[in-house]
């Protein structure tokens, strides 16, 4: 994946998590979450070995953040 390409999916990331957490608790809720979640590690897990991918990783953690604080 290519950094602009990572970039464009986490901001789309970004925008479902805005979305989904104005829905209320539910099973459909927690899902997306989740999967969100699992697309952002993905992301981050990819940008790991590569140079010049630090802003990648930041983006990333910051929102896995949201997604764990929004959790609790």
């Amino acid at each position: 994946m290519t950094k602009s390409l990572a970039e464009s999916d986490i901001r789309f990331l970004q925008y479902r998590l805005e979305v989904i957490s104005h829905w209320p608790s539910s099973a459909r809720k927690h899902a997306a979450t989740e999967a969100i979640s699992r697309r952002l590690a993905s992301i981050a897990r990819a940008a790991l070995g590569r140079k010049g991918v630090d802003d990648l990783l930041a983006m990333t953690c910051r929102l896995l953040d949201k997604v764990f604080v929004s959790e609790q």
